[in-house]
Order: structure tokens, then sequence, then C-alpha cells
């Protein structure tokens, strides 16, 4: 009898040790904390935008195909701070500049090629996607909406078009990813990507590292 138990416990063990290595034809989604170098632009005619190093939030959702290869969608928000100096072309050139906070979402789509089988896993990437930026910086006189509520009567109220950007991006990432006992795991990661007509070079670069927490099913 207690070789038989042992034995299945034996059997046990070894199930939970495979089922924690092969990761194929799974799902995962995750979320994390993401940051962000600080980074600093220019333009012609002397105009320039530095931005300051930020932490955001994001998350994954992502499927194996095989135990080494997998293919994800990442979705990020940050608030960096930044500093825009505006050159005009007037003569001689009258200077602005402006410190405020902009909204940054990234939305990229991922291919990941894992080195090892097993909890340790180590791994590259390399993605596309798009990064919108909003100033939050009018860019005009507001637009005034009125309508009828069902509560408070005529209302009115003026919204804001504010002054954005849109960028395709595109690039690369290393890292390491754990998996416990659970199908749970832990992910770290450092990337860098380029914005594809942005800046005076026409391919501005964004340097930062993502640790995530997520779920295989």
């Amino acid at each position: 009898m207690k070789k038989v138990l042992l034995a299945t416990m034996l059997l046990g063990v070894s199930l939970a040790a495979n089922a924690q290595q092969d990761a194929s034809q799974t799902w995962e989604w995750s979320v994390g904390v993401l940051y962000q170098d600080s980074k600093s632009m220019s333009s012609e005619g002397g105009s320039s935008l530095d931005v300051d190093s930020a932490v955001g939030i994001g998350m994954n959702l992502g499927y194996n195909l095989t135990d080494h290869f997998s293919v994800g969608f990442d979705f990020d928000f940050l608030r960096p701070d930044y500093t825009a100096v505006l050159v005009d072309d007037a003569v001689p050139p009258e200077q602005t500049t402006i410190d405020y906070t902009l909204y940054q979402f990234n939305g990229r789509f991922k291919a990941n090629y894992n080195f090892l089988e097993g909890p340790f896993r180590p791994f590259v990437e390399a993605g596309i996607g798009w990064s919108y930026f909003d100033s939050n910086i009018a860019d005009g006189p507001p637009l005034v909406g009125c309508w009828w509520d069902p509560w408070w009567g005529y209302i009115c109220d003026g919204f804001y078009n504010t002054y954005t950007e849109t960028a395709f991006t595109y690039g690369i990432g290393a890292g390491f990813k754990y998996r416990f006992i659970g199908n749970s795991f832990l992910k770290l990661s450092v990337n860098q990507w380029w914005l594809d007509g942005v800046g005076a070079s026409g391919n501005e670069d964004l340097t930062g590292a993502r640790l995530e927490y997520g779920w295989s099913f």
C-alpha cells in the first residue's frame, strides 16, 4: 500500500511539473506596470519637446501557439509630463514654452520566442502597433453643445479639441518569464520602440521596461 501511495505521489508531481513546463495552445492574460525613459525631440526651426520619464499601467492578452512561440496584444496608458518650446516663423521668431502633462496610449501586436522549456524562460520579442499622444492643449475655441436632460432640463456645455498625434511604432524587446505552479507567471522585459515620422530624424525611439503578473488558461 505504501508503495502504491508513493508511486501515486511521484506520478502527481511528474504530471504537475509537465503541466508547468508545457504551455502550448493556452491563452495568457496579464496586468502590469511599465516604466518609460525620458526623451528629447527636436524639429526644424528650433522647436523642441522634452518628455519626462513616467510610470504607467498596461495589460496583455496572448496565445501560446507552441511551448516556444506565442503572439499577443499589449495596451498601455501613461501620463508623462512634458515641456514644449514652440518657435514660429515670424521675423524675428517668437518662442512659446508650454509645461503640461500629456496622455499616451499604446496598442501593439507582438510575437514572442522562448528559448527554454520549464519554469524559467528567457525570451525575445518583436512587434508593431501605434502610439497615440494627446497634448491636453486646446487647438481652438470651445465647441458648445446643448441638449435636454430628463433630470436637469436644458444643459449647455463646452468641449475642446486638443492637439494630438498618432504614430506607427515598431520595436524589439528581451526578458524572462517565470511560470509558477498553478498557471500563474511573472514576466520582466526591457524594450525599445521606434516612432515612425516623429521628430527631426523622422524616427525617434522610446525605451522602457515592463513588469507583469498573469495567468494561463
